[in-house]
């Protein structure tokens, strides 16, 4: 409560500190500065492009140059460098959060609170936002709800990826890339000027290194963690008149890395076999159920039996974009999208070399999906004056998850969950001025949708659910203008993520399948942007308050001697905080992106609700503890230093870091699976020809080599801790041409 306290203190002092005489200094000093200042960051927060110094959200952006500056070519590297925005990987899928707000839950067939889109088509699935991020113009983190223009399951935020597009001349770009682990990356781009309005832009992207986890039981075998991706795009744009155009987009990754594995911990006492307190398993005093120890956990080193395992994923997107200027101020657009994917993932249950107390288990996930979507939008507006849009939406998903434990089921399949999602919503957004200063924003969108779950097993009855919400979401907001480098804005909005189906590892138990209820949020916003230093320079600040209802997670419990996954409401969710930004140039010279975010979450849960977890399979209420993967703060910054360009060409060098706080993984908020605060930093030369033709970029990340977790879990009744890793250090050197 002290914290929450002080971060609504803290947000508010500075806030309205905007009317202060410093400020209003700074105010008469940019108003000489060039108004169309050539550092302004464009968003697309309103579903057209708007300067981030005017737009009323809070975002974090990047551009092309930048992620690959940064080295950021995936979201758990952007997730570093943003404020709150944090990640947990165990390699099934990925479980982002934004302010706190995220996927609790392990299922392939499940969506995200936080939403990801390229080119403006939704990627439903948790393993689609895998796919790498290469020739991208931009991409943009809008943290809060945007259930009213970006749609469903946003209740959290959402990350837009938007891709270069074809231009009308000939040129592009080669890079390659050696580093650690045997790593080999080469990324290309071309545009290629077809005829008189006819382009077209072809990319591609591979990543391949051995992996950084050695298997102590195969020392000549498979290294794990080892990524093997190969993508590529091809646009094809048209312009069908003076007011219409065309672009068409065909994408496809495949993707054959090996899993990562968990670094181990066993639970039980080597001589009785009772469960261990959390000192002794720190301390590497117990073993798991065959009596093994692990020794000290180490990120490069593993146990398993399995000579590797997969993480693999083959994927296809197909879709067409229409802008038609159908009068002055009017503009028709259509998005149409079509994305086809599969996937196997396989872990080494037990995580060891020996067994545990399920023997030699592993698990081995697949999913087959199909996904359709349409988007209408009409819009209008001008600089200044009325600016709305209005569409429609519909969404088709269709996937099939089946999880299985070989050394249980033999060649069966224990779990064959088919989930059909249809979806159709209306929406319509305005934001207009109420005098020269002062602006609103309104908006709301209407869902109507059904889901059906159709469960499959091999030796129990089959099972249907269905279920069908309609949800009305809205976005009301005011902003103020008190001068040209000064800008207020407070907002309230609502999100939904829809109801939900459990269908991993269920062991014939259809009713650990049954739906949750929808999650929903109501999220309130106040910030302040300024421009300084003649406006190369933004500094914002957000204060936030978002209220989730219905939150869903997964917990696993022993059912008759079997690890049964269930899916549940817990509760609700309080969450409050802010973000702190400075970005831009201070110098001609010097470039700076810093940031800090601050967090609070608190359940609020009945009596029934508890959490089992630990060796002795411990039952804890979760009300009043904090959601996980949620640290209380975390500060990320990178400078960069652009030195005069000389003869041999222009030298630069960069820093950046991260510094993270507590965090816990599992929401009895137990010791034992946490992490305390660490940090992280990374090293960047880059040198380019007096042609600004070649480039060279030598980097290392990671620089201390600090051994971290990404998560830890000991499910409760289980005989061993569980540790996924994030990256030791690595180094490597990058070459590039443009032509």
């Amino acid at each position: 409560m002290m914290l929450r306290t002080g971060l609504l203190i803290s947000a508010s002092i500075l806030i309205s500190a905007a009317a202060s005489p410093a400020f209003g200094q700074a105010a008469a000093e940019a108003e000489t500065a060039n108004e169309n200042n050539a550092g302004e960051i464009i968003v697309t927060a309103q579903r057209r492009e708007t300067a981030l110094s005017r737009t009323a959200v809070s975002a974090t952006t990047f551009s092309g140059d930048q992620l690959q500056s940064a080295g950021i070519a995936t979201l758990d590297d952007l997730a570093t460098q943003t404020p709150n925005f944090n990640y947990v990987d165990t390699g099934l899928i990925p479980r982002y959060r934004i302010r706190g707000d995220g996927l609790q839950v392990f299922n392939d067939t499940s969506e995200s609170p936080v939403g990801f889109a390229v080119d403006d088509i939704v990627y439903g699935a948790g393993a689609l936002q895998r796919v790498p991020l290469y020739d991208v113009q931009r991409v943009e983190v809008l943290r809060g709800p945007q259930g009213t223009l970006f749609g469903r399951n946003t209740t959290a935020g959402l990350v837009q990826v938007t891709t270069n597009k074809p231009g009308e001349s000939f040129e592009g770009y080669l890079q390659g890339q050696f580093g650690s682990f045997w790593q080999r990356q080469v990324e290309g781009a071309a545009n290629i000027p077809f005829a008189e309005g006819v382009r077209g832009r072809v990319a591609f992207y591979y990543d391949k290194d051995d992996g950084f986890q050695r298997n102590a039981a195969f020392p000549d075998g498979q290294r794990w963690s080892a990524r093997d991706v190969l993508s590529g795009r091809a646009q094809l744009g048209f312009d069908m008149g003076p007011d219409a155009s065309l672009l068409l987009k065909a994408s496809v990754t495949r993707d054959r890395s090996v899993a990562p594995s968990s670094g181990s911990q066993g639970a039980l006492d080597p001589v009785t076999g009772a469960p261990c307190d959390t000192p002794r398993i720190l301390a590497n005093q117990c073993v798991n159920g065959t009596g093994f120890n692990f020794g000290e956990p180490n990120p490069k080193k593993i146990f398993s039996d399995f000579d590797g395992m997969p993480n693999h994923l083959d994927f296809a997107e197909y879709s067409a974009r229409l802008n038609w200027n159908i009068a002055p101020s009017v503009e028709l657009v259509s998005i149409t999208g079509y994305l086809d994917y599969d996937r196997i993932f396989q872990e080494d249950a037990d995580g060891s070399a020996v067994g545990g107390f399920l023997g030699n288990a592993s698990a081995i996930y697949t999913l087959d999906a199909k996904q359709f979507s349409q988007e209408l939008q009409l819009r209008g507006g001008r600089p200044g004056g009325l600016n709305w849009v209005a569409g429609a939406f519909y969404y088709n998903d269709r996937r099939t998850a089946t999880s299985t434990v070989p050394e249980f089921f033999g060649t069966a399949i224990d779990t064959t969950g088919r989930v059909k999602t249809e979806s159709g919503a209306l929406f319509v957004n305005a934001d207009f001025p109420l005098g020269e200063t002062v602006g609103v924003e309104l908006g709301g969108r209407f869902t109507k949708e059904t889901k059906k779950l159709d469960l499959v097993f091999p030796s129990a009855p089959n099972a249907t659910y269905k279920v069908s919400v309609d949800e009305f979401t809205w976005r009301a907001g005011l902003n103020w203008t008190p001068s040209d480098v000064l800008f207020l804005y407070a907002n309230a909005a609502t999100g939904y993520k829809s109801p939900d189906f459990n269908t991993t590892l269920l062991f014939g138990d259809a009713s650990a399948a049954a739906p949750t209820d929808p999650e929903t949020s109501l999220a309130l916003e106040a910030g302040a942007k300024w421009r300084l230093n003649d406006g190369r320079l933004l500094f914002s600040v957000a204060g936030f308050r978002n209220h989730v209802k219905n939150k869903q997670a997964t917990v696993a419990e022993l059912v008759g001697g079997l690890p049964v996954s269930r899916l549940f409401n817990f509760g609700e969710l309080e969450v409050f905080g802010a973000e702190f930004e400075l970005t831009g140039k201070v110098t001609d010279q010097l470039t700076a992106q810093l940031g800090l975010s601050l967090l609070d979450t608190q359940i609020d849960a009945p009596p029934t609700a508890v959490y089992r977890s630990g060796p002795a399979g411990d039952v804890t209420p979760v009300d009043g503890k904090e959601l996980t993967a949620t640290p209380h703060y975390k500060v990320n910054g990178l400078l960069r230093y652009d030195f005069e360009p000389s003869s041999v060409g222009q030298f630069a060098v960069q820093g950046d870091f991260t510094y993270t706080g507590h965090q816990f993984f599992q929401l009895d908020n137990n010791d034992r699976d946490a992490q305390n605060a660490y940090g992280t930093a990374n090293l960047r030369v880059f040198w380019r020809d007096p042609s600004d033709r070649y480039s060279v970029q030598a980097f290392v990340e990671n620089v201390t080599n600090t051994a971290y977790a990404s998560y830890v879990v000991t499910p409760g009744g289980f005989d061993t801790r569980y540790i996924w890793w994030g990256k030791p250090r690595t180094w490597g050197v990058r070459l590039g041409a443009d032509f």
